[in-house]
Order: C-alpha cells, then sequence, then structure tokens
C-alpha cells in the first residue's frame, strides 16, 4: 500500500495510531497518522524523523524535501542537522544550506537532542584505548595528533553535523605533508566514528577511506629507517674500534647487529635476565605498559648468546649488584639510546639502529647456506603471516641461536 497523492492521503483512514505508509518513490518519505485524524510527514533513516504536520507541508513540498535529505544523509550529515532543516526549512533549497550550516542563526531543533562533540567521543575513545598502550610514543602520539592537527578543526563541533567534506579537507593537505601522522590520524577519526555509529548517534560514518586521498599520497616518497647494506656490518664493527666511543656503547651495537633486537630492548637488559651457565638472555614477558625494554610484541623472548658475545659482555659487568648489561659510564641507570645514535650517526649520517634488523634479514638471504624467512623472521620475532603462521609452529630457539653465532662471526670477521 502506498499514498502517492494528496487526494490518497486525504481519504485515507489509519487503522491503529502511528501507523505508517510509504508515499511511493525511493525517497524514505512516509505519511504517519492518528485515529484522531491528525496525519505527518516523515522521514525514514534508521530512525524516524518528523518533516512536518499534513497538510501544512504538502505533498510536493514533503517529496522535494526527503530527496535532498535521503542525499544529505548518505554525505554524512547527522540525524539532528537533518531535524533542525526540517523544522526550519521552507524549501528545499533553504533546508540544504541550514543542514550544511550555511544559515544558523534564529533557528529551532524540533525534538532535537544535545549531541556530544568530537572532542568528547575522543576522549572517551582514546581513554578506553590507553591503559593498553606501552608508556612512551605509543601514547603520546594519538595525544599530540588530536591535540596539533584535529581538535582545532573539529573538536568543539557536535559529531552529528560533521561532513565528510570537511575531514577531507583536513586530512588532505596532511597527507601531503606528513602522510604517517595523516594514516595515524585517519584510523583516529574513523575510531571514533564508529563509536558514535555504536550508540546510534549518527546514521553513516563520513570518513573517507584512505583511497580517497591517493592523488595526495602518491606525491610523496616513503621515508623508511636508515640502514646499511650487509657488508657494511663489519666494517661498521671495525670502525668502532678506532673511535673514543664508550665499550658499552659499541657493545651494545654489536649486540643489535647479532641479535636483531630492537635498540629499546638491547640498552635496557638486565643482568638477571641472562643465565650466565647456559648463555640464554629471556627478555620477560610484557607485564603492564610502563616498564621498558620489552618486546614490542610483548611476548617473552629467550635467545642463546654467542660464547664470545656473553664474554664481552661480562667483562663490562663492574660488580655483582650491577642491574643493568649497558650501563652509563657517566650517570646511573644504563646507557641512551641518543648515545648510540649520536654513534652511528657519525659512520653514516643516516643509519639507524632500527636499519640492523633490516640488514640481518638481507644477510639471511644472502649467506651461505641461506637462513629461511621464517627462521628470519622468528629471530627478529616479527608475526608470522600467511601458512607460516598456520604452520611454522615449532621451537626455533636451536636455528635462532645459530644464526646469532654466525652473525656474531660474521660482524666481526671469525671465521668458521
Amino acid at each position: 500500500m502506498t499514498l502517492a497523492t494528496d487526494l490518497a492521503i486525504r481519504k485515507w483512514k489509519p487503522s491503529k495510531d502511528g501507523e505508517a505508509v510509504g508515499t511511493g518513490g525511493r525517497t524514505s518519505l512516509y505519511i504517519r497518522g492518528w485515529k484522531t485524524g491528525a496525519k505527518a510527514f516523515y522521514f525514514r533513516a534508521k530512525t524516524w524523523i518528523k518533516l512536518g504536520d499534513y497538510p501544512d507541508v504538502s505533498l510536493a513540498l514533503a517529496r522535494e524535501l526527503s530527496t535532498v535529505a535521503k542525499r544529505m544523509s548518505r554525505e554524512g550529515f547527522g540525524v539532528d542537522a537533518l531535524r533542525r532543516g526540517f523544522a526550519n526549512a521552507k524549501t528545499a533549497t533553504e533546508f540544504e544550506a541550514i543542514v550544511r550550516g550555511d544559515i544558523l542563526s534564529g533557528l529551532s531543533v524540533c525534538g532535537a537532542t544535545t549531541a556530544p562533540t568530537y572532542d568528547e567521543l575522543w576522549n572517551e575513545w582514546y581513554n578506553g584505548r590507553k591503559a593498553k598502550l606501552q608508556d612512551g610514543p605509543s601514547r603520546r602520539r594519538p595525544e599530540a595528533i588530536h591535540l596539533h592537527h584535529i581538535k582545532p578543526v573539529l573538536g568543539n563541533r557536535p559529531i552529528t553535523e560533521i561532513r565528510r567534506r570537511e575531514i577531507f579537507d583536513l586530512l588532505e593537505p596532511l597527507f601531503r605533508e606528513k602522510p604517517v601522522t595523516a594514516g595515524h590520524a585517519l584510523g583516529h577519526i574513523r575510531a571514533v566514528f564508529e563509536r558514535a555509529a555504536n550508540r546510534e548517534l549518527i546514521d553513516a560514518d563520513p570518513t573517507p577511506n584512505k583511497s580517497a586521498f591517493a592523488d595526495a599520497i602518491a606525491r610523496r616518497d616513503v621515508k623508511h629507517h636508515g640502514t646499511l647494506s650487509p657488508d657494511r656490518m663489519p666494517t661498521l664493527w671495525t670502525w668502532l674500534g678506532t673511535t673514543d666511543a664508550s665499550k658499552a656503547t659499541c657493545l651494545a651495537i654489536l649486540t643489535a647487529m647479532t641479535s636483531g633486537h630492537r635498540i629499546g630492548v638491547i640498552i635496557n637488559a638486565e643482568w638477571g635476565h641472562i643465565n650466565e651457565e647456559t648463555a640464554v638472555w629471556t627478555v620477560p614477558a610484557r607485564a603492564d605498559h610502563v616498564t621498558p625494554g620489552r618486546m614490542k610484541s610483548g611476548r617473552e623472548y629467550a635467545l642463546r648468546l654467542p660464547d664470545k658475545l656473553l664474554e664481552s659482555l661480562l667483562d663490562l659487568r663492574r660488580s655483582p649488584t650491577q642491574r643493568y648489561v649497558f650501563e652509563s659510564p657517566t650517570t646511573a641507570g644504563p646507557i641512551s639510546s641518543n648515545a648510540i645514535l649520536k654513534t652511528l650517526k657519525r659512520f653514516d649520517a643516516d643509519l639507524t639502529a632500527h636499519g640492523f634488523r633490516n640488514a640481518i634479514k638481507g644477510w639471511c638471504r644472502s649467506a651461505n647456506p641461506p637462513v629461511p624467512d621464517h627462521i628470519a623472521d622468528a629471530f627478529c620475532d616479527h608475526s608470522l603471516r600467511g601458512l607460516d603462521a598456520a604452520y611454522r609452529r615449532g621451537d626455533t630457539s636451536a636455528e635462532r641461536a645459530d644464526l646469532a653465532r654466525r652473525l656474531y662471526n660474521f660482524v666481526t670477521a671469525v671465521s668458521e
């Protein structure tokens, strides 16, 4: 049953209060009636939004308004914005201007509720996620991105009134200048709007897909961590012997080239985690998100160190109570990552400690005999993918220990 003409609507007698009947077409426009004889047009966008009473609002005007409303709903405009437009507009053109915010002064919103701002929903989302993030950059990055890039534009806006065009205009220049930051920002914005959708504050997520920024992203080259070719690792080790770098700094760099560990794990290595009899260094599983020196994966990780490397590390131990393996010669606690970075920059201005992991993967493929990729990935504590994740579940401790030995011998030019 449809009520497609004014005559049909006038003659219609609803069988129950609030009965809704479509008016034909695909404009999401309905007429609702009550036994008292009252009738009103409603727009359906996952919830009922009153458009106006009949016959104060004609069927022709209701159809024009609902056609525009359906288009604007697809663009991401929320329920409150549509309600404001229906409550104040006398034409479809005026309706669109009101919904877009081009006309604001003196407007009323029939039946509207106060929607939370983007900033309020972001704080809800981030406070729920914060406890799961490792202390440091992982926690600081979302806050910094929100404070510097998103909040000034969207922060005080009701979540129901933020449009896709605004998000695109915010992120497009950021993708041109800082594509990595923009990618994080896009993910944060999407998470906030997903939260809004789950709370039924909005009907459609206005966040653009990353593909919408393809033109901006294509104009910049991705800059990876500075690395060095595998054959230069022995050169670096020889060069370190000619510098004034501390012994702890030199051995920390050697340990990075031998173990594949991230520099944060190395500088926070503790003697209590190394079994001197078995030479096994066990990095404990992450018990919280504050303690430094744990694996990025959060898993426990054990690696048997090459005997000669352990002998060199034992020379760093000045007392039985010394906590850290690589203690700073000038301050309490371990050496800093900056001390290591400054030394590496003297050797190669583009080199970073993280680049050793890439060098190790390259060496594994060119070594004789080559090291299988799944062993190299397990050595670097990477999550396995595809069939490797399904079938490579065995203990790789022996293979990883042998790889560490081969790397040590290669870097220090020890004959096999």
